[in-house]
């Protein structure tokens, strides 16, 4: 449902932002009686959440009962601390446990609305299954949720742009927003406006002020992310948490490029009936085997690559056919710029693959790799990605889900013929890795290669001051009277550290968002 009137409007509450967060805030908010306007800038609904691979990490969800886990937030909430301290990262306790406590509630209403989740998976280091894959994509989300907005009243603008909150009596009292081709206007919201407009990435000017440098040419998984909740929130006095214990190194992220177009998979609807049917097919041992190309097509972002394949030998190559740096980070091995080879050069985040990878030509990489090191990531323990809903991915499920991005030939001539790539130069860094490698090296063949590869800035972890109510804090760290956030520009301080918390906080954040706004007192 859209519309696009050209005159003031009147609502109750005004979510800013139609992604998952977003989408999940109205949905409460309208259910609680609230009348609920729903802004998105992009023509479309979905934001992150409709790229993601769609998994949500949840304790004590009916999923894990079901199967006969026993689990608690209180051990969530455990296992995320220590995730943190492991990696040296700053987090936020009080929105860490918030997440933990509620995040099976989200999860239980999203089932209640239709979305289907496979058995919860593990996922180490925590200590249980709290993985729940939605079947059979991310897709899902985003239909069951704006049919659940739809059913409950809310009224959808796409192609709207919130311009300035606004403010009036001592709160926020609104916003002003610009569609495409209209004119300016207002939508006065009498209990309050929900900031759920994504996170930085593509906003470099916010990046470098609150992240750093090393990010430019990095592309943006989702463009339309470019910190306008932020922004207007400054404006009216908000905080905005800074992240300098996350570099660049750690928020570019190498990804497999996407198909160039859909497959035919991703185009049938989400319908749960579909959803229900390859859950079942997923627990019988015969029905896997045939149903893994199927699902693995279903996840519309694309899969990073597992360090693991390095470790084992593979070579990160260019389209020259250059192995351009080291592939667990150590050192530089060529700057693109002069060709010269730089020996024992300490990579820090600069000398990361991953920041290395964006000045080669194209933008793009290939993983090269043997007979021998196929072999071995064919089955378990080693594994190419993690794949939500098949658990793992391997060489054969990238050979049958992913022809376009997989690569094989008897020689490595013939493999550089595949890809376009100098013969003579892919055989000189697969030489000179050898001699680097030892038992590692490339040897036989045949030969294969992954890609093209891309760095991808997925999403940034900078956001607002927000209390457990998700009110957006100032500088003075008081509540800004009738403004809440969620998702990634209500993030500020809290650290998604692993697979499904991206999601998990999008979706308790925003149901959080919508009770409390809905909670306030109208004011006329």
């Amino acid at each position: 449902m859209t519309a696009s009137h050209q005159r003031d409007e009147k609502a109750d509450i005004v979510v800013v932002g139609a992604g998952g967060a977003g989408l999940m805030a109205a949905c409460i908010a309208a259910r609680a009686g609230s009348r609920v306007v729903l802004l998105e800038k992009a023509p479309h609904i979905g934001g992150t959440t409709g790229l993601a691979v769609g998994s949500i990490m949840a304790s004590g969800t009916q999923q894990q009962r079901d199967v006969g886990i026993r689990d608690s937030a209180a051990d969530h909430a455990e296992d995320l601390a220590s995730v943190a301290r492991a990696f040296g990262i700053s987090d936020n306790a009080e929105l860490s446990r918030l997440m933990a406590a509620h995040a099976a509630e989200a999860v239980g209403f999203l089932h209640s609305i239709g979305v289907v989740f496979a058995n919860p998976m593990p996922q180490p280091p925590h200590r249980q299954p709290r993985l729940h894959q939605v079947m059979p994509g991310s897709a899902s989300y985003i239909h069951h949720l704006e049919r659940a907005c739809i059913k409950a009243g809310v009224l959808i603008h796409v192609n709207t742009a919130a311009t300035r909150l606004v403010q009036a009596d001592g709160r926020v009292a609104g916003v002003e927003v610009k569609g495409v081709h209209g004119a300016a206007r207002k939508i006065s919201a009498a209990q309050g406006v929900v900031l759920a407009s994504g996170d930085i990435a593509g906003n470099a000017s916010l990046l470098k002020t609150h992240v750093g440098e090393g990010l430019d040419g990095i592309e943006v998984l989702n463009p339309w992310c470019t910190g306008d909740g932020h922004t207007m929130a400054e404006a009216a006095g908000a905080s905005i948490v800074s992240r300098t214990d996350y570099g660049a190194g750690e928020l570019a992220q190498m990804r497999f490029v996407k198909p160039e177009k859909p497959n035919w998979t991703q185009r049938i609807p989400p319908f749960r009936g579909i959803a229900w049917l390859i859950k079942t097919a997923l627990q019988y041992p015969p029905a896997v085997a045939l149903l893994r190309p199927f699902v693995l097509k279903f996840l519309t972002t694309a899969l990073g690559v597992d360090r693991g394949l390095f470790v084992q030998g593979a070579l990160l190559i260019n389209k020259r056919g250059e192995r351009f740096a080291d592939e667990l980070g150590s050192t530089i091995l060529q700057d693109v710029g002069h060709h010269e080879r730089i020996a024992d050069k300490p990579g820090g985040a600069s000398g990361t693959p991953n920041l290395l990878l964006p000045r080669q030509p194209g933008g793009v990489g290939y993983i090269v790799f043997d007979e021998r090191i196929a072999r071995q990531f064919s089955r378990w323990p080693h594994f190419i990605s993690t794949a939500p809903g098949v658990a793992y991915a391997y060489v054969d499920d990238y050979r049958r889900a992913r022809p376009d991005i997989f690569h094989s030939a008897p020689t490595l001539a013939g493999l550089a013929l595949r890809l376009g790539m100098d013969a003579g130069a892919l055989q000189a860094s697969v030489n000179t890795a050898m001699d680097e490698r030892g038992d590692k090296a490339l040897a036989g063949g045949p030969f294969y290669a992954l890609g093209p590869i891309k760095s991808w800035l997925l999403v940034t972890p900078v956001g607002l001051a927000v209390n457990t109510r998700l009110e957006v804090l100032d500088t003075r760290g008081h509540a800004i009277d009738g403004l809440y956030a969620a998702g990634g520009v209500g993030q500020g301080g809290f650290t998604n550290t692993g697979h499904g918390h991206g999601l998990a906080w999008a979706f308790t954040s925003g149901l959080l968002a919508g009770r409390h706004a809905a909670a306030r007192t109208r004011h006329t």
